[in-house]
């Protein structure tokens, strides 16, 4: 639900918010809490966010868009480990948030529904722009995109690499028409 409708979606006019959690509720999420249900930060996260959207809209089927780094190994004799840069793959998704499900049954399903997702949606862009033209399945965006980016912590630790100082500044013009009306990083 929207409270009105509008024309443009411009960066400009859109809200950021932060939130930062403690170090102790970081340390859970990544070391603790995958190992009930042997889950990935993903699977937990996306649980969260279609609880969420189900409570506010009472949607079941919650359809976002997913962006996935690219650097998970998904070919076996393919080494991307002297790589530079991500491979980024965005492809749509639908969360299952059945009413009256317990809190694990959820976190099962949207498991299963993204382990069901081939080479973790590396080839969509080509089946939705080479594929056939008939073919409506994807012709509506999802309007809430999510993008887990991982722990820089880990990476800076190992590289000799470490964090400037000093701003890199906007990374795109804030009259940039939004892609999604929610766009979550995390």
């Amino acid at each position: 639900p929207k409270d009105r409708e509008a024309a443009e979606h411009l960066l400009q006019d859109s809200e950021v918010l932060t939130v930062v959690w403690s170090q102790a509720e970081t340390e859970q999420l990544l070391k603790q809490t995958h190992q009930a249900y042997r889950t990935e930060i993903n699977d937990l996260l996306l649980t969260a966010l279609g609880m969420t959207v189900q409570e506010w809209t009472g949607m079941e089927a919650i359809r976002i868009n997913l962006e996935g780094h690219g650097r998970e190994q998904i070919l076996e004799d393919v080494d991307i480990s002297r790589t530079v840069g991500w491979f980024t793959s965005q492809f749509p998704v639908v969360l299952p948030m059945t009413p009256g499900d317990t809190l694990g049954r959820r976190i099962k399903r949207v498991k299963e529904e993204l382990r069901q997702i081939p080479n973790k949606g590396i080839g969509y862009g080509m089946l939705r722009y080479l594929g056939n033209p008939k073919d409506t399945w994807w012709k509506e965006s999802p309007e809430i995109s999510f993008n887990y980016l991982g722990q820089f912590d880990q990476d800076l630790e190992n590289s000799g690499l470490s964090s400037s100082r000093y701003s890199s500044g906007e990374s795109e013009s804030q009259r940039h028409e939004r892609s999604y009306v929610l766009d979550i990083n995390g």
